[in-house]
């Protein structure tokens, strides 16, 4: 399932040529590793951007909650699979929005908390849940974060885009600063 979001990130950053981007959340920085796209990476643990291949990108390690960034610098910033392992993705994502340019975009992927956790109860996996997830972030909770500030461009579910959320792993959406 993790080629299936990587697929659809790097087709969303192929509509971006050229864009500042920032990713939030990059922990190794695997997602983008050999794509040519080169964005900043930044991620709250030292040890895994210490983990991380030197891909020549800036790596930058803060709090996606207060990030170390002007306002209005980049054109596209990525939250994959990122809002779950926080107490208050709203933070985030109001961080997300002083960040962009206006008119930029941002990519959000969040799980299914509901197929991972059955999927780690058919492995025989305790907790069922993820223990770093804290938050359920379910397709209106990002239209709620992105009520007033946001347009929603593009949503759909993955990996089979044609079923709802609820019989998919991850949901997609793309959001225009307004």
């Amino acid at each position: 399932f993790y080629r299936t979001y990587v697929s659809a990130t790097r087709s969303f950053l192929t509509r971006h040529p050229g864009a500042r981007v920032l990713e939030v959340g990059c922990g190794e920085v695997v997602l983008l590793r050999g794509s040519g796209f080169t964005p900043v990476q930044l991620d709250i643990s030292m040890t895994r951007l210490c983990k991380a291949q030197t891909t020549g990108n800036p790596l930058v390690c803060a709090d996606g909650m207060d990030l170390p960034f002007a306002d209005a610098i980049f054109d596209v910033v990525l939250l994959i699979a990122v809002l779950e392992h926080v107490s208050q993705p709203e933070r985030i994502v109001d961080e997300m929005w002083r960040v962009l340019k206006p008119g930029g975009e941002a990519a959000i992927l969040t799980p299914n908390d509901v197929w991972m956790s059955l999927g780690r109860l058919i492995l025989l996996k305790w907790p069922p849940r993820y223990p770093d997830h804290l938050s359920w972030i379910p397709p209106q909770r990002i239209r709620r974060m992105a009520e007033g500030r946001f347009s929603v461009e593009e949503t759909f579910a993955l990996p089979v885009k044609w079923l709802p959320f609820g019989l998919n792993m991850y949901y997609w959406a793309t959001l225009r600063k307004r």
